[in-house]
């Protein structure tokens, strides 16, 4: 795959990922991921209980749990993104063919 298509699948996958957020798909991690973390940073001692923070980072915990992509600053708890792509990367990918058929091939391995 050269350099040009590598760009254009990247970009593809960006329009769509935003494209699809703005139309009120709503990518997040699981219930039982926020309620992980939201575990961990309640215990932590950089937890701001009033403000529902995080004091080392500056965060709203309330948003930042719900981020398949996000990670604790301070290495208490990482991403969920395999979790995320189990769950909707094929669904991304489809989208992305039906408006991209000339991808089809790369994005389904048969380059």
């Amino acid at each position: 795959m050269n350099d040009v298509k590598l760009a254009t699948i990247v970009f593809a996958f960006l329009d769509e990922f935003f494209l699809q957020e703005s139309d009120g798909k709503v990518w997040e991690s699981s219930k039982n991921c926020q309620k992980e973390r939201w575990s961990i940073c309640d215990g932590c001692e950089h937890f701001d209980e009033p403000e529902e923070g995080c004091k080392a980072c500056g965060c709203y915990l309330p948003h930042k749990i719900k981020d398949p992509f996000g990670d604790c600053p301070l290495d208490k708890w990482i991403s969920n993104s395999e979790q995320w792509y189990d769950e909707h990367y094929d669904y991304l990918k489809q989208s992305i063919i039906e408006k991209n058929s000339e991808l089809k091939e790369y994005l389904n391995g048969n380059n």
